[in-house]
């Protein structure tokens, strides 16, 4: 009965917690990046089991963005590789349906998105800035998703998983980030 009382104290704890993500990241970094110019793209290498990315990459408030992703390898959470609708998983994730335990979405960092769905941050401003990639606009001639930063501050990129559970997904992609204005 004691561990069950542990358990579910952690439980709680995380899950209350889990509305406040990345609640473990540090707010603000004084260093604004390496700011795109206008026109200018990064290329980034993002790997589904690094917990917070740090692009590197300062983008600046008002200005609209390009954001474009290749994945390079089939997209993997633990031993989940398909979606509600038994189609490779990709940028989008997968609903709690295909969870084998559904309490266990309690304790993914946004209980509101899918699970694996790629999410976008600026840590300095992380309240006003965490944009899932179904939030952005999508402009199907191009590829491209397209967003305006609401703050000055770099790009940080996550997958929406568990704390700490990150080492067990395989997943990377390439993605280009494109300023526009």
């Amino acid at each position: 009965m004691k561990k069950f009382k542990a358990l579910a104290a952690i439980l709680t704890t995380v899950s209350l917690s889990a509305c406040t993500v990345p609640g473990w990241m540090s707010i603000g970094d004084e260093q604004p990046g390496n700011v795109l110019m206008p026109g200018e793209t990064a290329a980034l290498q993002f790997f589904t089991t690094i917990p917070n990315f740090d692009t590197e990459v300062g983008l600046q408030a008002n200005v609209q963005y390009e954001f474009k992703t290749n994945l390079l390898s089939n997209w993997v959470d633990s031993n989940i590789d398909k979606n509600e609708k038994r189609q490779s998983l990709d940028q989008y994730g997968f609903a709690n349906s295909v969870m084998p335990l559904p309490a266990i979405s309690l304790l993914k960092r946004s209980r509101e998105h899918n699970w694996f769905e790629l999410m976008l941050l600026q840590a300095n401003c992380k309240h006003s800035t965490l944009v899932w990639i179904s939030d952005l606009t999508f402009d199907e001639a191009s590829g491209n998703y397209n967003f305006v930063a609401t703050c000055d501050g770099k790009l940080t990129l996550f997958v929406n998983d568990s704390y700490g559970f990150h080492s067990n997904n395989s997943s990377f992609a390439s993605i280009s980030l494109s300023r526009v204005n």
